[in-house]
């Protein structure tokens, strides 16, 4: 590890998980896996041990070569309700900082994320039985305008629905029985605006995570600005006077592939409540108003004794270095 710092310097590295629980959650459990809190406690006791994890506040001017180990960022994406009642307790027993990026929208559960109406189609399709299943696969590829000729191809398709078809992703959640807001009531996935001033008042970072959780980079620049700039806007209103810091950092949806880096540094010259961006894209080299994050929500690889960030780490740093191998498959930063 230590000579791959020295080959790949970055001076941050962001770790990016959406929850952590000891049990089932029908709305991501065909989205992703999930570490248990056992594996994100052995994930705390791996960082502590060989680097040091930075509160937002220490990031602004970390960017640039730096000598020493990279800082680590731990962050949480979407604003699901294990942040406070599983995340939080744990983080305040080991007494790190952390920051939790919230999709306003999705804040007092008004509102389901489509991607989680799809996780709840797959579950209770899951649960039919014979003809059933063979009606219902039928009558969802109608909504969708696809050919689904398997159970796999039906959740393939699902699984693979945009946001803009959710009409189509509502009309299957009928057909299936899937009461949406019947979930949000009862259930209540996300967090209560309470619950993020709580969050706050601890010590943690509050950012923005959209307003509803859509691809910036499918938007006209004007609609991706005022996503941006609407959603860091909102937080700053619920955590004012929490201790959070006087601007909001902000994590892409899915990823900021295709963001104009110059329109984002333009928002941030001209709007004061935007602070740093966040993306999704390893240890890939930003403007220092970017930080990127790995993605280690899945416990692939861990075990009753060890983590699997160092092997998650490792991977990453080897990617860095065959990178410029395939000039075509980088990112512009423009």
């Amino acid at each position: 590890m230590r000579a791959l710092e020295k080959i790949v310097r970055r001076n941050v590295i962001g770790f990016c998980y959406h929850t952590v629980s000891d049990r089932q959650l029908p709305h991501i459990e065909s989205l992703y896996r999930c570490k248990s809190v056992a594996q994100f406690r052995r994930d705390l006791d791996y960082l502590r041990r060989f680097y040091r994890i930075a509160g937002y506040d220490e990031l602004e001017g970390t960017r640039g070569g730096s000598n020493g180990k990279p800082f680590v960022v731990i962050t949480f994406d979407d604003g699901l309700v294990e942040c406070h009642d599983v995340i939080r307790p744990v983080l305040l027993e080991y007494g790190v900082p952390a920051i939790f990026f919230v999709t306003t929208e999705f804040l007092d559960n008004r509102r389901l994320f489509y991607r989680q109406k799809v996780a709840l189609c797959i579950e209770a399709w899951s649960r039919l039985s014979g003809q059933e299943a063979v009606a219902a696969r039928s009558e969802i590829a109608r909504f969708f305008s696809a050919e689904v000729d398997s159970d796999q191809a039906l959740i393939a398709r699902l699984q693979a629905a945009a946001w803009k078809e959710e009409p189509a992703i509502d009309s299957a959640c009928s057909t299936l029985g899937v009461d949406t807001n019947a979930y949000l009531r009862t259930v209540r996935p996300y967090l209560t605006t309470t619950q993020v001033r709580t969050l706050a008042s601890d010590g943690f970072t509050i950012g923005a995570h959209g307003t509803s959780h859509q691809r910036l980079g499918v938007m006209t620049e004007a609609e991706a600005r005022s996503e941006i700039i609407t959603a860091c806007e909102t937080v700053s209103r619920i955590v004012a006077g929490k201790g959070s810091p006087s601007s909001v950092p902000f994590a892409f949806p899915f990823n900021g592939r295709d963001v104009k880096r110059e329109m984002m540094r333009t928002i941030r010259e001209t709007n004061t409540e935007v602070g740093l961006f966040f993306d999704s894209t390893e240890l890939a080299l930003e403007p220092d108003f970017v930080i990127n994050r790995l993605v280690v929500d899945d416990p692939t690889g861990a075990t009753e004794r060890a983590s699997n960030l160092p092997a998650r780490i490792r991977r990453a740093y080897a990617r860095e270095i065959v990178r410029p191998l395939f000039p075509q498959h980088a990112r512009s930063t423009s």
